[in-house]
């Protein structure tokens, strides 16, 4: 018996040791080599406000992915925690002062970068990755990156590419070509090629554009959508908050490009009256409106019963050419607390390759190209997104909101106020928050 014994033995230790080299894998992702991966079975919790990991489920384009991801690294279980929009930051918050995140994967929206970033509640990846990890990095993501960290040291947050809709709120033109037709007006595609897609022309078509069409004295066709005042800022050059020659972050409204953004959208909406609508875009999904100022996830071709296309924003007078905002962006984030976040990078790497991330964004503009013309457009932002042009800064206040800093410059503006006069009025208020938030 004892020779059979001694064999069950051996084999018994063989599987063992085959056991533990699975558990500890070594993993190479397209960006960095990890070494040994092991989460010693703990369970990884993705906070979101929407169910981010359904491509990896039954029915979706990767179903399995999650166990292999399980077995490959020794994960106990990946689960969802799913909450509103609005809950997700506090959320995120709430369980990293609890303790409760030290596995966790946060999949944030922009509007909590902030709060959850200048309490100290996210991990610097910086620490842990090369620097030759983050130049393998989609060039939007290293847009964010050069946007929203200035300020914070040398901290850096974006390590992951798994949102994947980082390019959604990249600001385009989307413009209805039958009523361009209908009216007699230039095709905006011929415009921008000769270098006339610019306010002063815009502006001459949104009055041509809007006129009463059923002869009740009340216009119904208008030239532009409603537009958000801080995409006339970027169009024109201008920007909220910049870096100054000393490394710290200001406010930056007070320049001519600025000023000249309020001036344009206080005579588009409330002199010209060329707009309709509000944040919906429902009246240009209708056939209302002839041009809309809209980020790339706003444009939902299968609802448009109508030809159309899209074009960048058009230009102000301050700059040259046409900008590339990259809008804001969500992201994927790791918490300060974790217990191992190079294994929750490894595990992000493992689920978001770079070569997904080209696929998914192709189609998504595959998805929303009305045509090869619209289709270039999507395709020169890629290569000219311009982080100087970013909403990050929400913590200014909304546009509605005459409370804060942004909102009271924007209550001024609809007031007829002077656009330097009223920023000024607001400088020091929003210079003392940006110093509040960057602890400077």
């Amino acid at each position: 018996m004892r020779p059979k014994l001694s064999f069950l033995l051996v084999l018994v230790l063989a599987l063992s040791l085959a056991s533990v080299s699975t558990l500890a894998a070594e993993f190479t992702s397209d960006r960095a080599a990890f070494g040994d991966i092991d989460f010693g079975g703990a369970t990884v919790t993705v906070v979101a406000h929407f169910d981010n990991l359904e491509r990896f489920k039954e029915g979706g384009a990767e179903a399995g992915k999650l166990e292999e991801a399980k077995k490959l690294f020794n994960i106990g279980d990946i689960v969802l925690l799913q909450v509103g929009w609005g809950e997700v930051g506090e959320t995120c918050l709430n369980r990293y002062m609890s303790g409760e995140s030290t596995w966790d994967l946060w999949r944030l929206p922009h509007a909590y970068f902030f709060d959850l970033a200048t309490k100290g509640a996210f991990f610097d990846v910086g620490k842990i990755l090369p620097e030759s990890y983050f130049d393998s990095m989609p060039r939007i993501t290293a847009e964010k990156d050069a946007a929203i960290t200035p300020g914070l040291g040398a901290s850096r947050f974006h390590f992951s590419i798994g949102v994947p809709d980082d390019y959604g709120h990249s600001l385009f033109v989307c413009f209805n070509k039958d009523m361009f037709e209908r009216e007699g007006l230039p095709d905006p595609y011929e415009l921008y090629e000769q270098g006339l897609w610019n306010w002063d022309t815009v502006e001459d078509l949104a009055i041509k554009l809007t006129k009463d069409t059923d002869g009740d004295g009340v216009n119904d066709q208008f030239g532009f959508h409603w537009i958000d005042p801080t995409y006339y800022i970027f169009a024109n050059g201008g920007q909220q908050i910049k870096v100054d020659e000393n490394g710290k972050m200001v406010f930056a409204m007070q320049d001519e490009a600025v000023y000249e953004a309020l001036r344009r959208y206080h005579q588009w909406q409330n002199v010209l009256r060329v707009t309709t609508g509000d944040w919906q875009f429902l009246d240009f999904e209708q056939g209302k409106a002839a041009m809309a100022w809209m980020p790339f996830y706003e444009i939902h071709q299968v609802d448009y019963e109508f030809n159309w296309g899209v074009l960048p924003l058009p230009h102000g007078p301050n700059v040259d050419e046409c900008v590339f905002p990259p809008g804001v962006g969500d992201a994927i984030f790791i918490p300060a607390n974790a217990v191992n976040p190079l294994a929750l990078v490894a595990l992000d790497n493992f689920l978001w390759p770079v070569d997904t991330y080209y696929e998914l964004l192709d189609d998504a503009i595959r998805n929303k190209v009305a045509d090869m013309n619209a289709y270039q457009v999507f395709q020169e932002a890629i290569e000219k997104w311009d982080s100087r042009y970013a909403s990050y800064f929400n913590f200014l206040g909304a546009y509605w909101d005459a409370n804060t800093p942004f909102g009271g410059i924007m209550a001024g503006v609809n007031e007829g106020k002077s656009p330097a006069s009223v920023v000024a009025e607001y400088a020091q208020m929003a210079q003392a928050k940006i110093d509040e938030i960057y602890g400077q």
